[in-house]
């Protein structure tokens, strides 16, 4: 009986013996030091290059598309085992997936950039360059997995998932190039005027330019009748807001090529002037001026009791053909219906129909016939992220000095050009033969006599104070400007004084800007002594001392400085 188990467990020994013989030979056979020593290193970045070359791809960073991983069939002829590597793009998607670094960029990813548009420093962090290589991990060799044949890129069924250790154990990143990179700016620095003042401006909402029709009081407003080509985001660019009625429309031509961004224009149009309004409006589109198209959107408006007979839809109008080689409408020296009708002309409802439908961030509330010097946009959000003049965090506007030129030459586009023609006489500070004082821009002289500088700049921080209380500058602001009071018509002048008494009672800072002004349509004004019109003024200046003035010091508040 004894002999009998020692038996049994000798031969047990010698099963487990056995057994581990078998387990040693097995795991020597399937070891990875059977690759062959000798064989020469190939890095990631040479089996991706030697597998592009093999279809014909060119090399580079230009792959756009996320794709699946590497497998067997792309490594060497002695690799027995899957090695986790970099992307590459299914062959049968190559030619659609290859951008050249010097492509324009998709409009299609709203601003933002294809690979071929990652600075450089970007990608050299990911893909490092054949001379400046960053130091790579071996690539984890692993053995095959038990499952399906995994076939190369060239055709076959998908290779497997690896697990996610796996993945981030030899730095496989899902989609590393299939998201666009956003083409955000960097934010300004915290001293600049834009996050100082503007802190909200990179989370505007941009207004989408759809046509509305509204009743603004007694007047109905057509907004964004005839829109414009180009649509903005609102801080991309700045709006001019202006308005007129449709024989003032040409001068549309000079101001648009001057500005080169959009325009909020509202026009007045009573009764028949409405349809002379709408020919002339697509003459001037279609015929006249490239840039009215782009840039110009028109908001039609009249009186309840002087509503024409006809009003075409939006999308009629821009179906219309306009023959160029006919004869244009008639806009220069017509009588129109308003004068016919003796009706005032309602200023304030059209300023505050062009600011208020204006897409943009920034306004500026300016006149059909001034002209501005040119490259003002860009200059002028190149200045906002630049350190801040003022100290104070008062709200402020940008003030634009104006001037006047004789008929029989071309407004000048740069300060430059207005120096030389100040020295000759043939440009004068605007409306010195009129209403001097209000038009009269602290260091005007200074201004003036200052060297040339290259950008845009604020030459000085002025108040509307004495002696310059009676000042009405025209300025760059925002929708948060009060608004204008729309009692009040050009004929009955003073029109603008109701506004720049709110901002002087608030506080308001005018920045004046260097480099920067406002040319009026060549012809100096000179004073006209109308009857009729002085009576309407009489009127208005009363309406202004005995009800509006008060409610002003109501409802905003007084300072003794602070006049109409």
């Amino acid at each position: 009986m004894a002999s009998a188990r020692i038996l049994v467990v000798r031969g047990s020994l010698l099963l487990n013996a056995l057994l581990v013989l078998y387990l040693c030979l097995t795991w020597l056979t399937l070891s990875p030091t059977n690759i062959n020593p000798t064989a020469s290193p190939t890095s990631l970045f040479e089996r991706v290059s030697e597998s592009y070359k093999s279809v014909g791809v060119k090399e580079g960073l230009d792959v756009v598309e996320a794709a699946p991983l590497v497998s067997s069939g792309a490594l060497g002829p002695n690799d027995e085992s899957l090695v986790m590597e970099i992307p590459l793009p299914p062959l049968s998607n190559v030619q659609g997936a290859i951008l050249g670094a010097e492509e324009v960029k998709d409009i299609s990813l709203g601003g933002r950039r294809t690979l071929g548009q990652i600075p450089d420093d970007m990608v050299n962090h990911y893909y490092p360059q054949e001379d400046a290589r960053l130091p790579l991990r071996p690539a984890q060799v692993l053995p095959m997995p038990v499952g399906p044949e995994i076939v190369g890129v060239g055709g076959g069924p998908e290779p497997e998932e690896p697990p996610r250790e796996v993945q981030e154990s030899v730095g496989v990143t899902e989609h590393l190039v299939a998201e666009p990179i956003a083409t955000d700016p960097p934010d300004p620095p915290l001293d600049s005027q834009e996050r100082k003042i503007y802190p909200d401006l990179r989370d505007c909402s941009t207004r989408p330019i759809r046509t509305f029709y509204q009743q603004r009081g007694d007047f109905w407003v057509l907004e964004n009748y005839i829109p414009a080509a180009l649509s903005f985001r609102c801080d991309e660019s700045i709006t001019y807001t202006t308005h007129a009625d449709y024989t003032f429309l040409d001068n549309l031509e000079p101001l648009t090529s001057r500005w080169q961004g959009p325009v909020s224009v509202a026009v007045y149009a009573p009764g028949t002037d409405f349809n002379a309004t709408v020919h002339t409006i697509l003459y001037l589109r279609d015929c006249w001026a490239e840039g009215i198209k782009k840039y110009v959107t028109f908001h039609l408006f009249f009186h309840v009791s002087h509503t024409p007979k006809q009003v075409p839809s939006t999308e009629e109008l821009l179906r219309r053909k306009t023959d160029c080689g006919l004869e244009p409408p008639k806009w220069a020296n017509v009588t129109t219906y308003r004068q016919q009708k003796k009706l005032l002309y309602p200023v304030n409802v059209a300023r505050n129909t062009a600011r208020l439908a204006a897409q943009t961030y920034f306004v500026f509330p300016s006149d059909v016939e001034l002209y501005p010097s040119v490259n003002f946009i860009p200059e002028f959000f190149k200045m906002l992220k630049r350190p801040d003049v003022s100290n104070t965090t008062h709200p402020r506007v940008y003030v634009f000095s104006i001037f006047e030129v004789r008929d029989n030459v071309t407004a000048p586009e740069t300060k430059g050009e207005l120096q030389k023609m100040l020295q000759k006489g043939d440009a004068i500070p605007f409306h010195k033969n009129v209403c001097a004082k209000c038009h009269n821009v602290p260091m005007s002289k200074e201004w003036i006599a200052a060297p040339l500088k290259p950008g845009m700049s604020v030459f000085h921080v002025g108040k509307r104070k004495p002696p310059y209380q009676k000042w009405e500058p025209i300025y760059i602001g925002t929708n948060r400007e009060p608004l204008y009071d729309e009692r009040l018509s050009w004929e009955g002048k003073s029109d603008k004084m109701t506004q720049m008494y709110i901002l002087c009672v608030r506080d308001y800072e005018f920045h004046i800007l260097d480099n920067a002004f406002l040319v009026h349509r060549p012809g100096i004004k000179k004073i006209h002594k109308d009857k009729k019109r002085d009576q309407i003024v009489s009127k208005q200046n009363t309406a202004i001392r005995t009800k509006i003035l008060p409610e002003y010091k109501t409802i905003f508040g007084y300072r003794k400085t602070c006049v109409i």
